[in-house]
């Protein structure tokens, strides 16, 4: 087995006692930088600078004491819980004391020393003048000097104490997005260990006023303003500690993006407001596209085309949830991929998110997810408020559709053709209107009348948003406003998908938590997290 690299640093409490009475004793352990957690086994010992042990915990080396450790934490009453009586003599007649520390954490290892060993200098006078300034300062529920007495004391109430007596420690360093873009909103967060913490955030080494909270909120971010270095300082009554720095760039990227692994064009769409849904008077319109003002604050990628299917195979090729990496019926490298539900479109974004991840190339709070129905009217759109991205009118040479309204015979074009054939949208997307239907991320829902802003449609419900229409659509299926729900198991060879590249917000309550291989992506207000979403 490897062999375990410890950590151990200790403080002693303020409470000593004069004479033989316990000392209670705070220490830390870590294993390869992580701290350890549960119960453990300890001895302990005080050995002179020649390494003569003068004091141990039992009648021999072995003898061990059960301790339970807190986040790396644990605290213990030397000379107390069962232990040999520590004499206060041996600070008189020892100016130089060492205390070693052995630890087993039951994984067949036994006893292994904790480096390095403290050495300890106080003596007997030094300590109780110690106990005599802080004494009266005790807070009310703390720990007094009767309770020491008698080792009435738990190690429950002294771990809670001792904590009051230590510098913090940071255990999370802000990180800044890889990709920002003026108008998003930014959160910088980090997170300290200790009591009686207090915060305060700088930029290029001076304080932000007001950013006094482990979370420093920037809610439209502008580069003239933002670009910097930042980092959090953490205080109490005992030390600061400072974070490292991270480095905000605000429009630090082109407004085009390439996905490394599968060679996928994606284009920046920036934050904006239009007008989503249809008028009354739209030829063709659905009882299901009520006008309503939506507003995103937030910039994402887009991809330039649908997902191919030598895109498709390259990721999905040995994916352990058994899903197909070539599905389409119409084969062809360079056409769009279909009969892919939207399970299985999930799975493929896990999968490239962690190709991404692993290649170095996925910017931090940036995943690849279907884009919401909103963000995919918007890019159709793309300014516009026609019918049609092109205008009200449409023809064969626009865009792959039944525009006949004849059945497939294998004569003329109703089936998908390689993606990017027909003119591009004015933003630059090609075929977000015929070739395939495109799942996007929302459940199916009723617009409402007023104003929204970042809709990512209900928390649950039956039915999935597919839009764009496909090559068997007649003509008001391709229209920017319409709208078709389906299964999110259902599969059909005109149903395929396109790609969203975006800073997705970290849940407050679970900052940490990261995609898994067969999950899908939830995103609601801004946040995202993990959730079953697999056949």
């Amino acid at each position: 087995m490897k062999k375990l690299a410890y950590f151990l640093a200790f403080v002693f409490c303020s409470f000593f006692v004069f004479s033989s009475q316990p000392v209670p004793y705070s220490g830390k352990v870590s294993i390869n930088g992580v701290n350890y957690h549960g119960e453990a086994k300890f001895t302990f010992a005080l050995q002179d600078k020649d390494g003569k042990v003068r004091w141990r915990n039992g009648t021999d080396g072995e003898k061990k004491i059960r301790v339970q450790v807190f986040n790396g934490r644990y605290t213990v009453l030397l000379g107390g819980q069962g232990m040999n009586v520590l004499p206060a003599q041996l600070f008189l007649d020892y100016d130089e004391l060492y205390l070693r520390v052995r630890f087993d954490n039951g994984d067949g290892q036994g006893l292994r020393n904790l480096t390095p060993y403290q050495r300890i200098t106080a003596t007997p006078r030094a300590l109780v003048a110690e106990v005599a300034k802080t004494a009266n300062s005790v807070k009310v529920g703390g720990v007094t000097a009767s309770q020491i007495k008698n080792n009435t004391i738990t190690t429950a109430q002294l771990n809670e104490q001792i904590l009051k007596y230590l510098k913090p420690e940071i255990t999370l360093a802000p990180q800044a997005p890889g990709l920002v873009f003026n108008g998003q909103k930014v959160t910088l967060h980090s997170r300290a260990e200790g009591k009686y913490l207090t915060y305060q955030w700088y930029k290029n080494g001076l304080p932000i006023a007001g950013a006094t909270d482990d979370r420093f909120v920037i809610d439209d971010v502008n580069k003239t303003q933002h670009d910097g270095n930042y980092y959090l300082v953490v205080t109490n009554d005992f030390g600061s500690v400072i974070t490292q720095a991270t480095s905000l760039v605000v429009e630090g990227t082109p407004t085009t993006y390439t996905v490394g692994s599968i060679n996928m064009d994606m284009i920046f769409c920036p934050p904006g407001t239009f007008t989503m849904g249809s008028p009354s008077s739209e030829t063709g319109r659905g009882g299901d596209e009520t006008q309503h003002q939506v507003t995103l604050t937030h910039g994402f990628y887009l991809g330039k085309y649908e997902v191919t299917q030598a895109q498709y195979q390259t990721v999905m090729n040995g994916n352990p949830a058994g899903r197909n990496a070539d599905p389409s019926q119409f084969k062809g490298s360079n056409r769009p991929v279909e009969k892919v539900s939207w399970n299985d479109a999930q799975i493929f974004l896990s999968r490239l998110n962690t190709m991404e991840q692993t290649a170095g190339r996925l910017p931090t709070g940036w995943k690849y997810v279907l884009p919401t129905e909103a963000q995919w009217e918007y890019a159709c759109r793309a300014g516009t408020a026609t019918a049609y991205s092109w205008g009200n009118d449409i023809n064969s040479s626009h865009a792959n559709y039944n525009w006949d309204g004849g059945p497939t015979d294998g004569n003329d074009f109703k089936q998908t053709r390689d993606v990017g054939e027909y003119a591009a949208n004015p933003w630059g997307f090609f075929d977000m209107q015929g070739n395939v239907w495109e799942w996007v991320y929302d459940w199916k829902a009723v617009y409402p009348s007023g104003s929204l802003i970042n809709p990512d449609g209900p928390v649950s419900g039956s039915d999935r948003v597919s839009r764009g229409g496909s090559y068997l659509s007649p003509s008001g299926n391709l229209r920017s406003a319409r709208r078709q729900s389906i299964k999110p198991s259902s599969r059909f060879n005109d149903r395929g998908f396109r790609v969203c590249f975006q800073a997705v917000q970290p849940d407050t309550a679970n900052p940490e938590l990261e995609l898994f291989e067969g999950a899908a992506i939830t995103r609601q207000a801004g946040h995202a997290w993990a959730e079953p979403g697999v056949e």
